[in-house]
């Protein structure tokens, strides 16, 4: 699928470029308006010129629309979840959880901004977040809590035993000494009664 998708990009790449460079050379006036006329008026008036001209239109139309299929189907599978259940099939926005993951690490004094991104795929999730953290943290131990705290919770929500990566980003540490610094994501465990907690059989990413 990664090859598709590199494909994909390469194609439109190339098209979007042999158009505006030849744009370019047009404007620049390297290319003769009357040869590009007489150009154009052979390929209209000679049938087979015609043919192959509408062919090549037609399968480069083609192969646009079945890439921009892949790209979006690829995009659709990396941003939601989804469950079979026996009276159909349930799909789990990643939005929702990457909410869960937010409210979960705010409730630790250590923490004090985060941005989680989660995306799903074949092998599990795949959850990336950016940390900003007080001075005062304990960076291995408040990122392996948020990591055992985090994977035990989504799990918990999706009802699987699936795969989940989770890969923790300290971009800045503030010196805010307000917050003790001591204190971690017991507290949310222990409280949380969040609506997600209702396990969900037949998970597949």
């Amino acid at each position: 699928m990664r090859l598709l998708i590199l494909i994909a990009i390469i194609f439109y790449v190339f098209i979007i470029s042999l158009v505006g460079f030849t744009g370019l050379l047009f404007l620049a006036h390297f290319i003769d308006l009357r040869t590009y006329l007489d150009f154009m008026t052979f390929i209209y008036k000679d049938p087979q010129a015609n043919t192959l001209a509408g062919v090549i239109v037609a399968i480069t139309m083609l192969i646009s629309l079945i890439y921009a299929r892949i790209i979006y189907g690829r995009q659709e599978r990396e941003r939601n979840i989804f469950i079979n259940n026996p009276l159909g099939r349930v799909t789990i926005s990643v939005s929702a959880l990457e909410d869960l993951v937010r409210r979960m690490a705010v409730r630790s004094p250590q923490v004090k901004e985060i941005y989680p991104y989660v995306t799903s795929a074949k092998k599990g999730l795949h959850i990336d977040i950016r940390l900003v953290l007080r001075s005062a943290a304990n960076i291995p131990e408040l990122t392996a809590d948020l990591q055992n705290s985090i994977k035990a919770r989504i799990q918990g929500v999706i009802g699987a035993d699936e795969r989940v990566n989770i890969r923790i980003h300290v971009v800045k540490i503030t010196s805010d000494s307000n917050k003790s610094g001591k204190g971690g994501l017991r507290e949310y465990e222990e409280d949380d009664t969040a609506d997600l907690s209702v396990p969900f059989p037949g998970y597949k990413a």
